[in-house]
C-alpha cells in the first residue's frame, strides 16, 4: 500500500513539473514580428500586351498589401527604451491575401496577426473588389481578432501608415483617434471586423470611417459607403453628410453646431450634451414614408453677440430655433445624398423591418432602390439649458 502511494505521489510531482513548464509552443515576444496595421491598395497589373489589347480590355489589378510591423523595444545602455523607429512597413503584391501572407514568411521572422489593430482599404480597390472577398481571409483566420477596426481611404491607403511623429506607430495613433468622438459630431462610430459580418451576410449597405493623409499627419474625414448588393464602394459622405447622418441615427456623443443670430448676424456655438432620434416608419397600402424625431439638449458655449444678455429666455429660444433649422438642413442634405447614391445607411430599413415586417419582406431584396423614392420628414427639438459659467458679455 505504501509503495502504491509513493508511486502516485511521484507521478503527481512529475505531472506538475510538466504543467508548470508553460506552453511548449511559445516563443519570446521579442522574436515575433507583430502586425499593427494593414493597408490594401489597387495596383495595375503589368502584362505584356499590345496597346490595342489594352484599349479593348479593362486593365487587371493586383492588390498591394502593406503591413506595419511593431518593433520590439530595446533598452539602451542606461536602461531606458531606445528612441528609434517603433515600426517598419513591408509590401507584397498579389491577388490573394492568403498567398501574400505566406510570402511574407520568406523575408520575415515569425509574423503574427493577433496584435493587429487596423485595416485600411483604398476606395479605388473597393470599387473593383467586393469587401467580402478582401476580408474573407481575416474572418477565417483564428489568429485575427474581430475587434480590428476597418476604414476606407479616398487616397492611397498605405500613406496612412507612413511615419508622422518620431517614436509613434501610425496604426496605434489611428485607433486612438476614435476616442475623440465625445468632442465632435463629424466622426462616425468605429466599425470593427465583427460589426461588418451582419451587413455583409444580409447584403445591407453601411458606412466605414474614412481616413486620409494630410501634410505630415492623418485625419478622419467623412465616411465611405459600401453598397449592400455588390459589397463594393458606392461613394463618399463628407463631414457635413456624416454630421447629418449622426443626427438621423442618434449616434452622437458630443460635438457642436454653429449658428448665426438672425438680428445681429453674429455667430454662436451650441454644444451638444445629449441627442436622441426616433425613426417612425409609416405604411399606407404600398406607400412607405418616414418621420424622424430628433431631440437634443445642450449649452450655449460661445456667443459673439455683444449687446444681448445670454440669460434672456427669448434669446435662448431664438438661438434654439436656429440650431433646429441647422440640424434639419443637415439631415435633409444627408437623405438627398443617400438617395442620389441609391443607398440607405441611416437605419431606416431596420426601423421598417421592426415596425412593419410584412412590408419589409416585400422590399428587403431591393431596399436601396426603393428608398430612393421614399419621402422622409423631420421634426427637431433643441433645448438650451445651460449658457456657461459666466453671463458677462463684451459690454
Amino acid at each position: 500500500m505504501k509503495s502504491w502511494k509513493r508511486r502516485l505521489r511521484y507521478t503527481c510531482l512529475i505531472t506538475c513539473c510538466f504543467l508548470l513548464a508553460g506552453c511548449w509552443s511559445s516563443s519570446p515576444i521579442e522574436e515575433r514580428n507583430l502586425e499593427a496595421g494593414i493597408a490594401l491598395d489597387a495596383e495595375p497589373q503589368k502584362t505584356e500586351t499590345s496597346v490595342r489589347e489594352t484599349q479593348q480590355q479593362h486593365p487587371k489589378y493586383q492588390i498591394r498589401r502593406t503591413v506595419q510591423f511593431v518593433l520590439p523595444e530595446e533598452a539602451s545602455s542606461s536602461g531606458s527604451p531606445s528612441q528609434g523607429n517603433k515600426f517598419y512597413n513591408e509590401e507584397e503584391l498579389g491577388d490573394s491575401i492568403m498567398e501574400m501572407t505566406r510570402e511574407s514568411y520568406l523575408s520575415n521572422q515569425s509574423p503574427a496577426g493577433f496584435h493587429l489593430k487596423t485595416i485600411v482599404i483604398s476606395s479605388e480597390l473597393l470599387q473593383k473588389v467586393p469587401l467580402q472577398e478582401l476580408l474573407d481571409f481575416y474572418l477565417a483566420d483564428n489568429d485575427i481578432r474581430l475587434s480590428i477596426l476597418l476604414l476606407t481611404s479616398t487616397g492611397t491607403a498605405s500613406d496612412v501608415f507612413k511615419e508622422m511623429i518620431s517614436g509613434k506607430t501610425p496604426a496605434f495613433m489611428l485607433k486612438d483617434l476614435f476616442d475623440n468622438r465625445s468632442h465632435t459630431n463629424r466622426l462616425v462610430k468605429p466599425v470593427t471586423l465583427a460589426k461588418v459580418i451582419g451587413p455583409l451576410k444580409s447584403r445591407s449597405s453601411f458606412v466605414l470611417p474614412n481616413v486620409i493623409r494630410i501634410r505630415d499627419g492623418i485625419t478622419l474625414s467623412g465616411a465611405g459607403v459600401i453598397r449592400g448588393n455588390t459589397q463594393k464602394y458606392a461613394g463618399y459622405l463628407n463631414k457635413m453628410d456624416v454630421e447629418g447622418l449622426q443626427w438621423i441615427t442618434g449616434d452622437l456623443t458630443g460635438g457642436i453646431v454653429k449658428g448665426t443670430d438672425s438680428r445681429s448676424q453674429r455667430n454662436f456655438v451650441y454644444e451638444i450634451k445629449s441627442a436622441k432620434s426616433n425613426i417612425q416608419a409609416h405604411v399606407n397600402k404600398n406607400d412607405i414614408s418616414f418621420h424622424v424625431k430628433i431631440s437634443s439638449v445642450g449649452r450655449l458655449s460661445e456667443s459673439f453677440v455683444s449687446d444681448a444678455n445670454k440669460m434672456k429666455d427669448q434669446k435662448l429660444r431664438e438661438e434654439a430655433g436656429v440650431v433646429q433649422d441647422k440640424i434639419k438642413e443637415l439631415a435633409q442634405q444627408t437623405v438627398s445624398k443617400m438617395k442620389k447614391m441609391r443607398v440607405e445607411v441611416a437605419h431606416m430599413g431596420q426601423a421598417l423591418r421592426i415596425q412593419h415586417p410584412d412590408m419589409w419582406e416585400q422590399v428587403k431584396d431591393h431596399w436601396d432602390q426603393v428608398f430612393a423614392t421614399v419621402p422622409v420628414t423631420f421634426e427637431v427639438k433643441v433645448d438650451i439649458e445651460d449658457f456657461g459659467a459666466s453671463t458677462i458679455t463684451t459690454n
